[in-house]
């Protein structure tokens, strides 16, 4: 059952992620140059921020399923009495 947990928080950590770098992709076509922006103005910094920004559907699967750890512990560690 516990893969059934972690399972489900990857896939809403996924989901966030993903809609949220949807956000971003939707900005630079509409013609607002974020990232242009952000290389212009910091360099390795803005970068590096572009670079995080395309990973945050893989960060928030592991973030998902960190949540789900930390909120379930105790249902997912205990022992049923059958």
């Amino acid at each position: 059952m516990k893969y059934a947990y972690y399972g489900f928080g990857c896939f809403i950590g996924f989901v966030c992620g993903m809609g949220i770098n949807l956000i971003f992709y939707w900005l630079d076509q509409a013609g607002v140059k974020f990232a242009q922006y952000l290389i212009q103005n910091f360099g390795f910094l803005g970068k590096y921020l572009l670079e995080l920004i395309n990973a945050l559907p893989i960060i928030g699967a592991a973030l998902g399923i960190i949540l789900v750890k930390l909120l379930f512990e105790r249902e997912l560690t205990e022992k049923s009495d059958n």
